[in-house]
């Protein structure tokens, strides 16, 4: 049914409880991430379990949507003090990562999601890691800027099209971003 992946980059969503998911989401990610102000950019998966029992406004934002039974884990994504991370893309498989739904926590406003077009052939993990399936910009490759979301606002974000987070502030930030099993293709494609 779905030969290639999406095109889009982004697509914008409205969080009625934006104020109270941020609040609560501060102490699960200092929980989760206890250097969360010093650290160096990155991306934190935290399960369920591990987030439910503590932010009912975002388990009530994922039903609201209509996307809680297929919420298989949230990753803390954040940038901090300059340091850029790769261009990459989420999976080779796209039909397995997609999709992510993307919500600003914390110090969001100047920062962005840009896309390319670019060649992603770098493996960004050790092989064994469960995070192996992620690969970033192929070495020596130019990369072209197609399109940027503001990270101070919620949206759906094209994981498997090369992106990379951009801050132009030094302060840590923290976005959420949701992903789903199996993948919403249905209702995002």
């Amino acid at each position: 049914m779905y030969q290639t992946n999406p095109k889009w980059l982004y697509k914008p969503i409205e969080i009625e409880n934006l104020k109270e998911i941020q609040t609560e989401m501060l102490p699960i990610i200092f929980k989760h991430i206890p250097d969360f102000a010093l650290a160096a950019p990155n991306f934190y998966h935290i399960f369920p379990k591990d987030i439910a029992p503590y932010a009912p406004n975002y388990v009530k934002c994922l039903k609201d949507i209509g996307v809680y039974d297929n919420w298989y884990v949230s990753a803390v994504v954040t940038t901090n003090r300059g340091i850029t991370a790769p261009i990459h893309i989420d999976d080779r498989n796209w039909k397995r990562q997609c999709y992510g739904l993307n919500i600003p926590i914390v110090n969001c406003e100047g920062t962005y999601t840009v896309f390319y077009d670019s060649e992603t052939n770098e493996p960004i993990f050790e092989k064994g890691d469960n995070r192996d399936t992620a690969y970033a910009q192929t070495r020596n490759t130019l990369a072209t800027e197609i399109g940027r979301w503001d990270m101070s606002k919620p949206a759906w974000i094209n994981v498997s099209i090369p992106h990379q987070a951009v801050s132009t502030h030094m302060k840590p930030r923290a976005i959420i971003s949701a992903r789903f099993e199996p993948e919403l293709h249905e209702l995002l494609y």
